[in-house]
């Protein structure tokens, strides 16, 4: 098994440094957020991960997210769960077939009154254990997310939606980013 220590430090160190830099505006969400973020109490991951300074190969997904200002919210969601961490991070059987995250950016949190307490099991609806590339996206494929909703992607006037059940549908932002253990593209909504 290959080491992902650097992908893990680097979203760590990126995702605390926007954090203590980003100038989080005065609204009440992104208050909350440090609030939630910073004093959850969750256990230490079960297989802690080393420093690797011979790390070689394509960046992974955690090392790019990292740098993703527009998604640091989520990333701190993301870093509360064992799981998702090693998804992004190229680590987990559950996500052998691919990983595209659709990454909800701060905008999607602050559109919302406050952080659901579930926000991990929310942010496993934008997790899907699969390749799928903007090509797919846009002939209208049908899939599974990890936590199991169904995500249907559909194509209007050259932008791309994505419906999560019966919830309102959001576009997909841009051709996706890729990286070593998958791809993501950016929503502005949470599928809450």
């Amino acid at each position: 098994m290959k080491s992902k220590a650097l992908s893990i430090f680097a979203v760590l160190a990126t995702t605390f440094a926007v954090l203590g830099t980003s100038g989080a505006s005065a609204h009440p969400v992104a208050d909350q957020r440090q609030a939630v973020f910073s004093e959850h109490k969750t256990p230490e991951m079960a297989t802690p991960y080393t420093f690797d300074t011979h790390a070689q190969g394509p960046p992974e997904l955690s090392d790019i997210l990292g740098r993703e200002k527009r998604g640091s919210i989520a990333m701190d969601g993301i870093l509360r769960s064992e799981a998702l961490v090693r998804a992004i991070s190229g680590d987990s059987a559950d996500f052998a077939a691919g990983l595209t995250l659709l990454l909800p950016t701060n905008q999607a949190f602050q559109q919302l009154d406050e952080i659901p307490e579930d926000v991990e099991k929310v942010l496993e609806r934008h997790f899907i254990p699969q390749k799928v590339t903007a090509e797919q996206m846009k002939e209208g494929v049908t899939v599974g997310a990890y936590e199991g909703t169904v995500l249907r992607f559909t194509e209007s006037d050259g932008r791309v939606f994505v419906q999560a059940d019966q919830r309102s549908p959001v576009e997909v932002m841009g051709a996706g980013t890729r990286a070593g253990s998958g791809t993501y593209f950016l929503v502005d909504q949470l599928f809450v």
